[in-house]
């Protein structure tokens, strides 16, 4: 009897975690205009973190053409400008470039 109730009891939970998923739906990292303002921004004013750069730099932008040009320029500037030691993530000709990128950015109807 004791194996039944755990077998109707996991069969319950499980059930309740797969409606929830699927009523959710599928998890999703997608940046908008707003975001990569954002997180230039915070590029510039020098409160961005190494992880919130990394995973900009690492993560194809596939809806947005514009947005994705800019994180491509950006990987180039990190590439070129980028700093290796912990702090600053960006040379100072680095975090000038990002400056005209997010001014062109704002620009843009993306």
């Amino acid at each position: 009897m004791s194996f039944l109730l755990t077998l109707v009891a996991t069969f319950i939970f499980v059930l309740i975690v797969v409606l929830i998923f699927l009523r959710t739906g599928p998890l999703v990292y997608r940046l908008e205009k707003e975001n990569v303002v954002e997180l230039l921004s915070l590029v510039l004013s020098g409160n961005a973190t190494t992880n919130d750069w990394e995973v900009f730099l690492g993560l194809p932008i596939r809806h947005n053409a514009i947005l994705e040009n800019i994180r491509l320029r950006c990987q180039v500037i990190n590439k070129v400008e980028g700093m290796d030691y912990p702090g600053d993530l960006l040379a100072e000709k680095g975090v000038k470039k990002i400056q005209k990128l997010l001014i062109e950015l704002l620009e843009t109807d993306a």
